[in-house]
């Protein structure tokens, strides 16, 4: 399952990003690896620019806690 945060909800309309984006991204990244806080983040080369989702992994649970552009991994 995945459930996405009140905060993450809020930057899809601000940044215009669909959740098939998000959905995309979380089932075949590029790379993904550990973030702070005990955070994931996941990874997807679209073009010049990488999307990330930045989510928490509970058991089969996945809550999306952001997801923005960026130029470079991390």
């Amino acid at each position: 399952m995945i459930y996405f945060s009140k905060h993450a909800l809020l930057k899809l309309r601000q940044r215009k990003i669909s959740k098939n984006l998000v959905f995309a991204t979380l089932r075949k990244p590029d790379y993904n690896g550990p973030s702070y806080g005990g955070r994931m983040a996941f990874f997807r080369k679209f073009g010049d620019l990488y999307f990330k989702v930045v989510c928490i992994k509970k058991g089969k649970v996945i809550i999306v806690v952001t997801q923005h552009w960026v130029r470079k991994i991390k």
